[in-house]
């Protein structure tokens, strides 16, 4: 009888420890997440609902798969919490993925990169702040002729400076002033004064349109801007922003091209 009862004992362990191996098989993943514009949230995962408020939450050992995701904003008056998010998402093995909720509720994943490898960065993104992209090194061209070859391509290609705009350090203030704000409208006359009577570029208004939340709110916005644009036959880099082509088709009016309809 002991030796039955020991034997089922000895295999209860065995597939114990082949389980908890098979899960660090599979290698655990880690989740960053948070705001498109770092607002506090507090989250559930899985039915797990963390208490704190924060800008950011960063779970460790996320086991690859499906997922079920609340996120709840605080409200301006730090009295309530909003949801803003609930849905499933993805989390692939062995990665660290830096997600954030954008102006229109949508599960964006910035960058997925292997468990301890720090992700480069684009700068106009939440996270961009935290890790600067490191230059990756080229081999050195020990051809006899590399050094003309060299000096040719330096003088042919040539980075396009971009069009003169609002001074960076003004942009920013009303960038972050816009991102303060918790409604549109108040977005849009805060862009409005700061815009009026200065010189925006292309880059810069997509940036604004950004932080907007409705379609009608960005175009409002596009339409006001246009005539402090100093390039304003870039306006098709902004097109983008945009979900519907009956947005398209007047921004292509505006800017002088051909509406959807006739292309």
């Amino acid at each position: 009888m002991k030796k039955i009862f020991f034997a089922i004992l000895l295999a209860f362990l065995g597939s114990v420890w082949v389980g908890k191996q098979s899960l660090y098989a599979q290698e655990l993943s880690v989740l960053h997440i948070k705001m498109y514009n770092e607002a506090p949230i507090t989250i559930v995962l899985d039915g797990i609902r963390f208490k704190d408020i924060r800008p950011s939450f960063t779970i460790r050992n996320v086991p690859p798969g499906n997922h079920f995701l609340k996120v709840y904003k605080q409200r301006k008056n730090r009295w309530s919490m909003r949801l803003v998010f609930v849905d499933y998402i993805v989390v692939p093995e062995n990665s660290e993925i830096f997600a954030y909720i954008d102006s229109n509720g949508r599960f964006r994943i910035h960058d997925t990169r292997p468990v301890n490898v720090r992700p480069e960065r684009d700068p106009n993104d939440p996270y961009a702040d935290e890790v600067q992209p490191q230059p990756r090194p080229r081999p050195a061209d020990t051809r006899p002729d590399a050094g003309q070859q060299q000096q040719a391509q330096s003088n042919a290609a040539q980075p396009m400076q971009p069009a003169p705009g609002m001074p960076d350090a003004d942009f920013e203030q009303l960038r972050n002033a816009m991102k303060s704000q918790d409604y549109d409208d108040t977005r849009l006359n805060t862009a409005k004064q700061a815009i009026t009577g200065k010189r925006l570029n292309c880059n810069q208004l997509g940036l604004l349109l950004d932080v907007m939340s409705f379609e009608s709110s960005k175009m409002e916005l596009v339409k006001f801007a246009y005539p402090f644009l100093t390039d304003k036959d870039a306006l098709n880099t902004v097109y983008n922003r945009f979900k519907f082509n009956s947005s398209i088709d007047e921004l292509k009016k505006l800017g002088g091209g051909t509406p959807a309809g006739g292309r």
